[in-house]
């Protein structure tokens, strides 16, 4: 075998959810924040995103988290998809804490003080819960999210009239009620769901002084909370009850005074696997707005120790991703 590179990777899924984080095989990366070294990958090393998480080793919903040096919390970390770039996920952050704790990586005083991690979205704080010395949930406090606005009518291409929130929770969702379409919230329809999620996203997206929206969130009510769906892109939706959706939730019940800080709040993905969360504190954004701080707890589950290898005479050395 006349290899080109070798990468260290560790799968794990998260409430269904796949993260891969990447342990070796990354170049140095220039740039002070993790922001900066996460664009500078983006500018130098793109190909390495499609070769890592496209087909043959990867798929359409694979995200991949990138541990870097931080120079302001205990460890930076940025986040690459399939298709895309996201300052902040809270899945694929919960899977590199597992990830840690598999192989005996948690900072020492873990247990006791948790850990920060740099993203472009900003610092957010992990700890976890354990049991007889075993990491069993990984609690994640979020950056500080708001309601950007609220109930905002667009024309979904194809779908009618829709109502939704918008609302920044480390990355921008728009928030709309499973209920507006007559149509079964399970995994059977999340195809039907998609189409729906990227009619209203586009159109959110036409309108030029909108803030660019970058996922949408369907969420139904269910006794103590919801079920999520949560449309990323035309055919890729999280499995998960979405990390960074459940806290832009967070931000919409507290605007609307349907949740208060400390009460319980459990998102369901469409497959009824939850987190459990909360509001930890209020808060306010740099420009003044009304806050909340989330906290989300979940846990993710090993499902591979793998070392990916890209030969010198592969004819797909940047793997390939169906539409």
């Amino acid at each position: 075998m006349h290899t080109r590179r070798l990468f260290t990777v560790i799968d794990s899924h998260t409430a269904g959810h796949p993260t891969r984080v990447v342990t070796s095989g990354i170049p140095s990366l220039q740039g002070r924040s993790v922001r900066e070294q996460r664009d500078d990958f983006r500018a130098r090393y793109d190909g390495l995103r499609t070769l890592l998480l496209h087909e043959p080793r990867g798929h359409a919903a694979m995200a991949g988290a990138i541990p870097v040096p931080s120079m302001i919390a205990d460890q930076g970390l940025f986040f690459v998809f399939s298709y895309s770039y996201a300052d902040m996920c809270g899945h694929a952050t919960i899977g590199y804490v597992a990830s840690l704790a598999a192989l005996g990586s948690l900072p020492a005083n873990f247990e006791q003080d948790g850990m920060s991690i740099e993203t472009p979205a900003g610092i957010v704080h992990l700890k976890g819960t354990f049991e007889a010395g075993r990491l069993t949930s990984v609690i994640l406090r979020n950056v500080p999210c708001h309601v950007i606005a609220s109930d905002v009518v667009v024309e979904a291409d194809g779908f009618g009239q829709v109502i939704c929130d918008v609302a920044y929770s480390g990355i921008t969702y728009a928030l709309v009620d499973a209920g507006t379409f007559e149509l079964p919230f399970d995994i059977a329809t999340a195809g039907p769901w998609c189409r729906r999620g990227m009619a209203i996203k586009d159109a959110l997206n036409s309108i030029s002084d909108n803030p660019k929206i970058d996922s949408v969130l369907f969420y139904h009510s269910v006794d103590g909370g919801a079920r999520h769906l949560v449309v990323l892109a035309g055919n890729k939706f999280d499995r998960s009850p979405c990390g960074t959706g459940t806290s832009a939730r967070l931000a919409q019940l507290h605007r609307r005074g349907e949740i208060t800080p400390g009460a319980s709040y459990r998102a369901e993905n469409i497959m009824g696997v939850p987190f459990a969360a909360t509001i930890a504190e209020l808060a306010e954004t740099r420009s003044g707005q009304p806050a909340v701080i989330p906290e989300i707890r979940g846990m993710a589950h090993l499902s591979a120790f793998s070392t990916l290898v890209l030969e010198a005479e592969d004819p797909l050395p940047s793997g390939f991703l169906p539409g």
